[in-house]
C-alpha cells in the first residue's frame, strides 16, 4: 500500500474525484478513464508493477492482442494527460490541498501534501533567504523582469508590424505557399519554459540547466529551494513565454491571419501529439520551450546549444563553415549585442503535412526569425539562398541567420548559410537539447 496515513488517503481521494469531476476533464472520456485507473493503482501500491501493456487493455480498452511496440496510444494518452494535470495545477487547482504528479518514465502518480507555509515571509531570516541560489535568484529578476519590458516592447513590436504589408507580395507568397494551399489546418505552437512556483517568493528559473520539471528535480533545485523554505512546495509553471516567442507568434498571427481564418494557436505544455500529426505546425521558440521539436522525425543539421554557453552548433559543417554560432552581449546594461536563429523546414509525421521552426537560443532570436519569414524583403532573401539550380524549392532545409539587437528588438538582420535536409536521415534522440 501506499504509505499514507488514513486521513492523508481520504484526502487524496477527494484529490481524484475533484480533479476527475473538473472542466479541463469533464470533456475527455479517454483521460478520465486512465486518471481514475492509475490513481487507483497508486493508492493501492501497485503503480510501481503497471506496464505498458496492462494499462492499454485494462484501461483504455485495447483488445488481448494490443502490441505497445506497434501502438503508441498509451504513451500518448500518457503524455495528454501529464499535461492536463499540469494544467489544471496552474489553474484551478492552484490552492488544492494535495499535489498529484505523473513523472515521466513510469506510470505512478505522485500524492504529496500541499502546506501553508510554517514560517511568514516577511519573517525569514537573512540567512534563509541567502541559502538560495544565485543562479535561481538572477534567473526570478529575469522572470520579474519580463513585465517591465512588456508594455516597452510591444511599442516597438507594433512599430516592427508596420513593414507586415497587408498585401501578399511574390515572395511571401512563394515561401507561405504550402501552408495557404491545403486543406489541413495550421496551428501555431508558443514555447513556454519551466518556472518554479514557490508561493512565498514567486517564480524562479535556471535558464541553462533546467527545460523540464525533471531536469529541476535532478540537478537538486528543488529541494534547495523547498529546504530554503520550510513547509512550502515547489511546483512547476508553464505560464510564462519570454517576449521575442510572444512577438514573434503576434507576427505570424498577423500576416498568416489574412489567409488562414482558422489559424489554431496552442502552447508547448498544452500541445498533443495528436494534434501535431492533425496539423501544419509552426513551433515559435527553441526546443528547450518546444520539447517536441526534439522528437520530429528528420535530424537536423543547425540545433541549439543551451548550456551556459548558449549558441546553434553546426552538425555538419561544411567547407569553411564554423562549427558554433555563439552568443554575443556587447552591451549586458542596455541588452544590447547579437544572436543566431534558425528557420528550419521539416517534414510532419509520417511524412504529412508540413513543419516549421522558428527559433533562437536568445529571445531575440526567435523574433527576427518570424520577421524574416514575414517581411518581403526578407523572405525574397532567403527564397534567392535555398532556391535549387532547377528553379524550385528543396521541401526540407534549414537556414541560419545572424540579428543584431538593442533593448533585445532586433534591428538587423542577415543571412548567414543554410543546409538542405536529408529526409531518410533518422532524428537524433538528444541533437537540440
Amino acid at each position: 500500500m501506499l504509505q499514507m496515513n488514513g486521513t492523508f488517503e481520504d484526502q487524496a481521494r477527494e484529490q481524484i474525484q475533484r480533479i476527475f469531476e473538473s472542466e479541463l476533464f469533464r470533456s475527455s472520456g479517454v483521460q478520465r478513464r486512465l486518471f481514475k485507473y492509475l490513481a487507483e493503482k497508486g493508492l493501492a501500491g501497485e503503480a510501481d508493477q503497471l506496464k505498458e501493456y496492462a494499462v492499454g487493455v485494462d484501461a483504455l480498452g485495447k483488445p488481448e492482442s494490443y502490441d505497445p511496440r506497434h501502438d503508441s496510444t498509451v504513451r500518448i494518452q500518457s503524455s495528454r494527460l501529464r499535461q492536463k494535470i499540469i494544467e489544471y495545477y496552474q489553474t484551478s487547482g492552484q490552492a488544492d490541498p494535495v499535489r498529484i504528479d505523473f513523472p515521466r518514465g513510469h506510470f505512478k502518480l505522485l500524492f504529496t501534501p500541499r502546506e501553508p507555509p510554517s514560517v511568514p515571509a516577511f519573517e525569514r531570516t537573512a540567512w534563509q533567504w541567502r541559502v538560495v541560489s544565485l543562479a535561481a535568484l538572477g534567473a526570478f529578476v529575469i522572470a520579474a523582469g519580463l513585465g517591465a519590458y512588456w508594455h516597452a516592447s510591444l511599442v516597438r513590436l507594433e512599430q516592427a508590424t508596420a513593414t507586415v504589408t497587408d498585401a501578399w507580395q511574390p515572395a511571401l507568397e512563394e515561401f507561405w505557399g504550402t501552408f495557404l494551399n491545403t486543406k489541413k489546418p495550421t496551428l501555431i505552437c508558443l514555447g513556454t519554459p519551466l518556472f518554479i512556483r514557490i508561493p512565498s517568493l514567486g517564480f524562479v528559473r535556471q535558464p541553462y540547466t533546467m527545460h523540464d520539471w525533471e531536469d529541476a528535480v535532478r540537478s537538486g533545485t528543488v529541494k534547495r529551494l523547498e529546504q530554503s523554505f520550510p513547509g512550502e512546495r515547489a511546483e512547476p509553471w508553464y505560464a510564462f513565454t519570454g517576449i521575442g516567442e510572444s512577438g514573434g507568434t503576434f507576427l505570424l498571427a498577423k500576416l498568416l491571419g489574412t489567409r488562414i481564418p482558422d489559424l489554431q494557436f496552442a502552447t508547448s505544455t498544452a500541445l498533443t501529439w495528436n494534434e501535431i500529426g492533425a496539423n501544419n505546425l509552426i513551433f515559435v521558440g527553441p526546443p528547450k520551450f518546444n520539447a517536441q521539436i526534439r522528437d520530429l522525425p528528420i535530424e537536423q543539421d543547425l540545433v541549439m546549444q543551451s548550456d551556459n554557453v548558449e549558441g546553434v552548433r553546426n552538425l555538419r559543417p561544411r567547407a569553411g563553415e564554423p562549427a558554433f554560432f555563439g552568443n554575443g552581449i556587447m552591451d549586458a546594461q542596455n541588452q544590447t549585442g547579437e544572436t543566431y536563429a534558425v528557420i528550419s523546414r521539416l517534414p510532419g509525421l509520417h511524412g504529412r503535412g508540413e513543419v516549421l521552426v522558428l527559433a533562437g537560443p536568445w529571445m531575440p532570436g526567435s523574433l527576427a526569425a518570424c520577421q524574416y519569414v514575414t517581411i518581403e524583403a526578407h523572405a525574397r532573401e532567403l527564397l534567392s539562398k535555398i532556391r535549387l539550380p532547377s528553379g524550385k524549392l528543396p521541401p526540407y532545409y534549414q537556414v541560419l541567420i545572424k540579428c543584431k539587437f538593442e533593448h533585445w528588438t532586433p534591428v538587423q538582420i542577415s543571412y548567414v548559410l543554410h543546409h538542405v535536409l536529408l529526409t531518410g536521415r533518422p532524428n537524433s534522440s538528444d541533437s537540440s537539447r
